[in-house]
């Protein structure tokens, strides 16, 4: 019987092998590193809205909490305690409901000053969404405080107060000022942020106040 011949690979034949190799290996590389650059711009973008998400969210659930007293301190040796809502275009300054304490036993009550407005944030040194609180309440319930950036890099910001009594939208609110002595009974929050891209995005929403007359109790936290 004759053997059979046995065919060894020619130089051309592994050349060829070895570049296709190469080849598919760096597909498989580039494919590789362009679904790990999507994945990564997908994870940023996601965690951006999440932010923007939760910083408007704050604000419905905490404007929301928004209250008057018809309590009028006097002077004295007595803090005087005032409450009020003044909404500007790009501002709010109000006492509402809803502190918790941060430590165990904290003498403070459940009410509050809070402010949102955009300042420039000394972090990033962007314009931001801050928000402003202080526990109890003083004579300057739009001063003082703790200040905390909510959201960085926001191009503007500005809320609407609807009048139901007119049925209309206005851009002020001063409950003191302007004699009103009532709440608005809904806010329309406007506000439009950087996104990662470079792209500006407008979100909007409404919080709903849920005590409109002034309350029949002192400020202080006694009938």
């Amino acid at each position: 019987m004759r053997k059979q011949a046995q065919h060894a690979f020619s130089l051309i034949e592994i050349l060829i092998a070895a570049s296709l190799l190469a080849i598919i290996g760096a597909l498989l590389a580039q494919s590789l590193s362009s679904s790990i650059e999507a994945k990564d711009a997908i994870e940023s973008t996601s965690n951006r809205y999440h932010l923007v998400r939760s910083s408007m969210s704050r604000m419905v659930d905490e404007i929301s909490m928004a209250y008057l007293s018809t309590h009028r301190p006097t002077g004295g040796t007595v803090v005087r305690m005032v409450t009020g809502f003044k909404g500007e275009r790009d501002r709010i300054d109000m006492t509402g409901f809803g502190y918790v304490p941060r430590v165990e036993d904290e003498k403070k009550s459940d009410q509050r000053q809070l402010s949102f407005y955009t300042d420039t944030d000394p972090r990033t040194q962007t314009r931001s969404l801050v928000r402003r609180e202080q526990a109890n309440l003083d004579d300057e319930y739009d001063e003082g405080g703790r200040i905390l950036t909510l959201l960085p890099d926001v191009r503007s910001l500005e809320f609407q107060y609807w009048d139901p009594q007119k049925e209309a939208w206005t851009e002020k609110w001063d409950a003191a000022g302007n004699e009103l002595n009532r709440l608005p009974s809904r806010v329309r929050i406007e506000l439009v942020a950087v996104m990662d891209d470079g792209r500006e995005q407008t979100f909007v929403t409404q919080s709903k106040l849920w005590t409109l007359a002034p309350l029949n109790f002192r400020a202080g936290g006694g009938p």
